[in-house]
């Protein structure tokens, strides 16, 4: 039997784009020699993903309906497709859209019925798989889920997964040995092929990694399609094969397939290849073509220029040094040289004259330069000026260079640093945008040594290092990391780290004072443009603590989140599983 998995990149809420896109590749695949017995692309391959609030509009809802039933009309090959169906809620003149499995054959089928649309969103009822019967095979049809019970793979000839799987690393990717070897078990214990059909692109801040998978019922692979890019995938499936073998011998679930091509990725190229397509989607999805970046002879800017030009290519790119009154002669060739391994254009525009203007303004008016911390944020809000103008008045897409500990820590200008649509790298912390550039460089160098080499600096005074104002980074993202990701505060902080007999135990002083710098930034993170989330906290997203806020997690000891439970002991009485008897006390 063979099967086709068309791994697509839909742009959210383009339906018929998107289904323009889908019915092209069936209709190549149908004049091909011998076609598919069955298309197969991911969930919301129609509606794309995710949705947000679109899943509230009657007039989307309407849509689906009506570019459902023309793709039903006019596929000529057999196919499966994710889309978002209407199902009305309870005591509301309005619906809500659901995931929804097509099946369509010669112009004939209709959706799967994961919607029910006779079950109202309070029952909170979910079909788990659906069961069809096609080319004399009993096929097992998930949306967006793996198997989790023996019902969904017994009897089943095929089980058919159909994924909007994040990236979030390598581990979870269909091209690590643990997601692999999970699904061979699966298909070797159930004697059952297993296609398993991935979204592929960005959105927003969400990152589909692709790379679907096939894998016959004896646990041989039998094909994968790339990562992170739209692919086509052919396989010739024979279902009962394992049976066969299974006569003769027992299979080695831990081998893996003398014809197994899958390549696993490593950590900082997958975290690569993710921030391309997360940029090129976002650019082009939204009708850009070109981007404009300010180049600093940093690291940041390279790794985002880098990147832009991945994704792009070069003649897209548009890098600008503004170099200003503290800005160093190797900044300058820094940036020129990577500019040009890069092959971009390039624009010099220096912020001295407008900086010595406004100063003078502002003294004529105020009797003062300003303070300090003016004078420098001045310096970062007159380059994102000049990087404005320039998006405005050629279309080019402002690209942010700042990253997750710069963000975290609030050591960024506001209405300067913070200008840009998307931030490739704010959700990296500054010691992995080191781990990036080292990736990048081993497959061709571009980011100048020096660049790397050089202590960070945002040159807005003489002599100016970040190490003046924050830790070193490697000490910074160790406790960032621990703050952020795993939720800890800084006792909790401490008390973690001195059970680590590697390393030495923090200084209490930098972890409060690090975690307070956390609290009060939280109003600058607000304004932080968009980032790929790629599996960690999302600083804009999942990080919602209150704006005006006045408790400080330092203030208030606490090591060990068990120890809560001794204080709901002063309050609860566990002894009394009805409550308060009043009278007794």
């Amino acid at each position: 039997m063979y099967v086709t998995i068309a791994q697509v990149d839909p742009k959210v809420g383009a339906l018929r784009e998107n289904a323009e896109k889908a019915l092209a590749i069936i209709e190549s695949l149908s004049a091909a020699t011998y076609p598919p017995d069955l298309v197969v692309f991911p969930a919301f391959a129609l509606s794309g993903a995710p949705l947000d609030g679109l899943i509230y509009s009657d007039a989307f809802a309407a849509e689906c309906l009506d570019v459902a039933k023309d793709f039903i009309a006019r596929s000529t090959l057999p196919t499966l497709i994710g889309t978002v169906l209407p199902r009305p809620i309870e005591d509301e003149f309005t619906f809500v859209c659901e995931p929804e499995v097509l099946f369509c054959r010669e112009g004939k089928g209709g959706a799967l019925g994961f919607v029910d649309t006779n079950i109202l969103e309070d029952e909170d009822a979910e079909t788990a798989s659906v069961s069809i019967r096609l080319e004399g095979h009993d096929v097992t049809v998930l949306l967006d889920d793996f198997p989790d019970s023996a019902s969904e793979l017994d009897r089943s000839d095929i089980v058919i997964m159909l994924l909007a799987k994040e990236y979030h690393d390598t581990n979870t990717m269909f091209t690590a040995s643990s997601q692999l070897n999970y699904l061979r078990a699966v298909a070797q214990d159930f004697q059952t092929c297993l296609i398993c059909a991935n979204l592929v692109g960005g959105q927003d801040s969400t990152v589909f990694d692709g790379a679907s998978v096939v894998i016959q019922d004896d646990g041989e692979i039998v094909g994968n399609a790339m990562p992170f890019r739209e692919d086509v995938l052919t396989c010739n499936i024979t279902p009962g094969s394992a049976e066969r073998k299974f006569a003769q011998s027992t299979p080695d679930r831990t081998a893996v397939a003398d014809n197994l091509k899958v390549k696993p990725l490593l950590p900082y190229e997958a975290d690569w290849k993710a921030l391309e397509l997360s940029l090129r989607d976002y650019v082009l999805k939204n009708g850009f073509a070109d981007v404009v970046i300010g180049l600093s002879g940093g690291i940041d800017s390279a790794v985002v220029a880098t990147l832009a030009v991945d994704a792009l290519g070069a003649e897209h790119v548009h890098g600008i040094l503004m170099p200003g009154p503290f800005s160093s002669e190797g900044s300058v060739t820094d940036a020129l040289a990577l500019a040009h391994n890069l092959g971009i254009h390039t624009l010099t525009l220096p912020i001295a004259e407008p900086f010595e203007s406004i100063k003078r303004q502002f003294n004529l008016a105020t009797g003062q330069e300003g303070s300090s911390i003016a004078i420098q944020n001045l310096q970062a809000r007159i380059r994102a000026i000049y990087l404005m103008q320039l998006s405005n008045t050629f279309g080019w897409l402002l690209v942010n260079t700042g990253n997750k500990s710069e963000a975290a820590m609030g050591f960024s200008t506001l209405y300067g640093d913070t200008a840009g649509a998307i931030a490739p790298l704010g959700n990296v912390y500054k010691s992995d945008v080191y781990g990036l550039a080292a990736w990048r460089n081993q497959q061709k160098p571009v980011i100048p040594q020096s660049t790397i080499e050089k202590p960070p600096s945002a040159e807005l005074y003489p002599g100016q290092q970040d190490s003046d104002t924050l830790p070193e980074y490697e000490l910074l993202d160790r406790i960032l990391r621990l703050h952020i990701e795993d939720g800890l505060g800084v006792d909790q902080i401490l008390e973690f780290t001195q059970r680590q007999t590697d390393d030495k135990p923090l200084d209490p002083t930098i972890v409060t004072q690090v975690l307070s710098s956390v609290r009060k930034a939280e109003y600058k993170r607000r304004q932080e443009p968009l980032a790929p989330a790629l599996g960690s906290e999302d600083m804009a997203d999942d990080r919602n603590w209150p704006l005006t806020n006045g408790f400080d997690d330092h203030a208030r000891n606490l090591s060990r989140s068990s120890d809560l439970l001794s204080y709901l002991g002063l309050i609860y009485r566990w002894d009394m599983p009805g409550g308060w008897d009043i009278s007794a006390n």
